[in-house]
């Protein structure tokens, strides 16, 4: 099928009017018009990915990080945007990303309902303006050290960090799978717990003095969107390939 039925099946479920201001969701580079048989589905629009996809020989890949979210002022062979425009057009490949969109999402289907499903919640909701971020119930309360042993077995972690006030006993939390650790300002009061990424040492701080639990999961969090975009996929006929992406950090 042509790239652009795929992008029209996608956008009925993460529609691109639903993107932050700042951000470059939807087509990044190709022809809309080309015959896509096979796509691949990575979590980063980076040269490893699109290698990848070259490799496993799909005419599509599609991302959550989109490849225009970095200021481009050339276009450079040389260095890792100039190859990657010139590998993608060589390749007949066309790049299309799902971001601040996918996070909005609609019909409870979206990167934070994905990952607080992945909970034994109830009560789900969104908690902030942007209907982004979600917040529910654990059906059972939990230690805060169960918790977070919970949390890294359900997300496949091996490492998150903490804000030390651990003896909490958890019910209601919060989570926001990327760099949203400001929420925590709207939470304060609101939930016993909140889950994020790329939180900094004021973050956990203001945890502490607003009694609520931090779990910086990091970024790498949002890899769940690789399995379940492929789940929606299923319903085109079109073969479609993971990348089962690693995270940029290395933890030691």
């Amino acid at each position: 099928m042509k790239a652009n039925k795929i992008m029209e099946y996608l956008e009925g479920y993460f529609p691109l009017s639903l993107q932050m201001d700042f951000d470059r969701c939807g087509l990044q580079i190709g022809n809309k018009q080309t015959e896509v048989n096979k796509v691949y589905i990575a979590l980063n629009a980076d040269n490893e990915t699109l290698q990848h996809c070259i490799d496993e020989q799909c005419q599509m890949l599609i991302t959550h990080h989109p490849f225009l979210l970095e200021e481009l002022v050339n276009i450079d062979l040389e260095n890792h945007q100039g190859k990657f425009i010139e590998n993608a057009i060589k390749n007949n490949i066309v790049v299309y990303s799902l971001h601040t969109c996918l996070d909005r999402g609609k019909n409870h289907i979206s990167m934070n309902d994905w990952l607080i499903n992945q909970l034994p919640v109830e009560n789900v909701q969104c908690y902030d303006r942007h209907e982004i971020g979600k917040k529910a119930i654990l059906k059972e309360p939990m230690k805060a050290k169960d918790f977070v042993d919970y949390i890294k077995d359900v997300y496949h972690l091996s490492y998150v960090r903490c804000s030390n006030n651990e003896d909490k006993m958890i019910q209601s939390i919060a989570i926001c799978g990327g760099s949203a650790a400001d929420d925590l300002e709207v939470l304060a009061g609101e939930v016993d717990c909140f889950i994020t990424g790329d939180s900094k040492y004021r973050h956990a701080k203001y945890a502490i003095d607003h009694d609520i639990f931090l779990i910086d999961a990091n970024h790498h969090l949002e890899v769940i969107f690789e399995e379940e975009l492929a789940k929606l996929l299923k319903e085109l006929p079109l073969e479609v390939d993971v990348h089962h992406s690693l995270d940029y950090f290395k933890y030691k």
